[in-house]
């Protein structure tokens, strides 16, 4: 695993009980959470893991996919809001 690798598995773990830690992340890692989320995803499904328990892998796959799945909501809502006001 690279440094990178680990350090946004680390902050996923530290701020995972508090919802994420969004505000955070783009100061500390220069990304928008979306591209975070989306990044520490595949970092989570492509490699074992040596020192992450299942649960662990697990809880954190789940708070990417909420995470995502909460952005896309937000991106189709904002489209219907512009394609309702233009019309």
């Amino acid at each position: 695993m690279t440094q990178d690798e680990v350090a946004m598995i680390t902050f996923a773990l530290r701020w995972a009980p508090y919802g994420g830690g969004d505000e955070h992340i783009l100061p500390e890692f220069g990304l928008l959470p979306t591209v975070f989320y989306r990044r520490l995803q595949a970092i989570l499904m492509a490699r074992a893991l040596g020192g992450v328990e299942f649960t662990t892998r697990r809880g954190l796959l789940e708070l990417c996919a909420v995470k995502l799945s909460g952005a896309r909501s937000r991106a189709s809502s904002a489209g219907r809001r512009e394609t309702t006001q233009s019309a």
